[in-house]
């Protein structure tokens, strides 16, 4: 598929994904001589309705958000397929970066000071999300969908969040949904089919505890679904509960927001 044009304007490079009925691309615009993502979904008989709705979904959060370290909405457009059926595609920004994923599979793991730094730019980014009204739930985040740019050191990185296939604006009235994420960094309320705000902050600390500690959560989960990372680490014992204040099960016991937990971890020594 590489060096084929799409929608007469984007030059496919490579594959960056592919899932049943569903592609991830980069690729040049070659109008602005710019790389692009182009996210596409398959309008076959094989086509799923949570997926139609959760791609219709990321189209309309792209449009809204303006953060510079989110990717940007760029266009959309339809095409057909060899098989006389239809694709949607969607055009975003490429982010570039390393994930916290590659690194960690490079069994590089990350320090306090780094740790910090890399909670503090994501709980700004989740702050400007969830302050939208109604609030924009990521619902995905994990060490793959958090990018360093350009990359190491982090003293000197731009956190990015990236991959809103799955997001949801919420609404007051309705917090009931499908099971959405990835185990081992969903709350235990996603895992029920219920997600507020307060759910990305869990998977945010699931993220930074396997940043801290190289282990997998799912590893460090004991019973109760509390992640236990503390004796995997040699960190602050103010950092060690407010991360814990993170990951807590309960939501009356977690940070109540992004905001409180970003100014409570800049009051840390």
């Amino acid at each position: 598929m590489g060096g084929q044009i799409l929608g007469d304007r984007y030059q496919v490079e490579r594959q960056l994904g592919k899932k049943a009925g569903r592609w991830t691309l980069k690729a040049q615009d070659i109008q602005t001589a710019s790389p692009v993502i182009l996210k596409i979904l398959f309008l076959d008989d094989g086509l799923d309705a949570t997926d139609l709705r959760l791609f219709k979904r990321e189209v309309d959060t792209l449009k809204l958000l303006k953060h510079e370290a989110t990717p940007r909405y760029l266009g959309y457009f339809e095409m057909a397929m060899p098989t006389n059926d239809q694709a949607m595609v969607l055009v975003q920004s490429y982010v570039d970066g390393v994930s916290l994923q590659t690194y960690l599979g490079q069994s590089r793991t990350f320090g306090e000071v780094e740790v910090r730094e890399i909670a503090r730019q994501t709980l700004e980014i989740l702050d400007t999300l969830h302050s939208h009204e109604p609030p924009i739930i990521h619902r995905d985040i994990r060490p793959s969908n958090l990018l360093l740019q350009p990359g190491l050191p982090v003293a000197t990185a731009r956190v990015c969040l990236v991959d809103f296939g799955t997001v949801k604006a919420l609404s007051a009235s309705t917090t009931a949904i499908t099971m959405i994420g990835t185990d081992g960094y969903l709350p235990p309320e996603q895992s029920a089919g219920r997600v507020l705000a307060t759910s990305d902050l869990y998977s945010l600390g699931a993220t930074l505890a396997e940043a801290l500690t190289g282990q997998s959560p799912l590893k460090m989960r004991t019973k109760g679904l509390r992640i236990h990372f503390e004796d995997f680490v040699d960190a602050t014992p103010d950092f060690v509960a407010w991360l814990k204040q993170l990951l807590s099960p309960s939501l009356e016991n977690r940070w109540q927001s992004a905001q409180d937990a970003l100014v409570a971890l800049n009051q840390l020594a």
